[in-house]
């Protein structure tokens, strides 16, 4: 399949995934969650998380119960790659309606990340990745260390049986749902 079909199936994916969207409730995020903190509890290292939006998984509670201090979170600037910061840093309302570090907050190497908890409209059953289209976070995961762990985080239904992925996407090693973590 060439470049271009698949940038066009990855837009109308995209453009069905938001018109269907619906906001994740409150329980399907505490199951994932809950799976979460069980996988986590024997890992090492920062994790890398993010601060959701409504239609994405909640992880708020998981940084409370493990401790913000372990948690890092992105910065997503104007023009250029995501920055990596500590979770217990001050937050601004970016303009998309997620909270992120204020301008100028002290960066965190990105080699301290031990595991990398992902959000996407989509995931597949491999791996594949259907973010946003902006491919902030395909950079990021590009940067990261081999042997970081890279979790998609998202409810089940949007766990498709396939998608379309180009050279530069980033496949996850894991998918935690509201079904649990399980390790591709």
């Amino acid at each position: 399949m060439g470049v271009e079909v698949i940038r066009a199936e990855k837009d109308r994916l995209r453009k069905q995934l938001r018109a269907d969207r619906s906001d994740i409730d409150v329980a399907t995020s505490n199951a994932i969650v809950s799976a979460l903190r069980l996988f986590l509890d024997s890992k090492s290292g920062m994790f890398l998380f993010y601060r959701s939006m409504s239609h994405e998984p909640n992880l708020e509670s998981l940084a409370a119960t493990i401790g913000w201090e372990s948690f890092l979170i992105t910065r997503t600037p104007s023009s250029g790659p995501l920055s990596v910061h500590s979770a217990t840093t001050p937050l601004e309302k970016h303009r998309y309606g997620f909270f992120q570090p204020v301008e100028g907050s002290p960066e965190v190497p990105i080699n301290r990340i031990s595991v990398a908890l992902v959000p996407a409209l989509a995931f597949d059953t491999a791996g594949n990745r259907l973010g946003n289209g902006l491919g902030l976070y395909d950079e990021l995961l590009a940067r990261l260390k081999k042997n970081c762990l890279r979790v998609g985080v998202t409810a089940q239904r949007y766990v498709l049986d396939g998608l379309p992925s180009e050279t530069h996407d980033v496949a996850m090693t894991h998918l935690a749902t509201e079904d649990g973590v399980i390790s591709l």
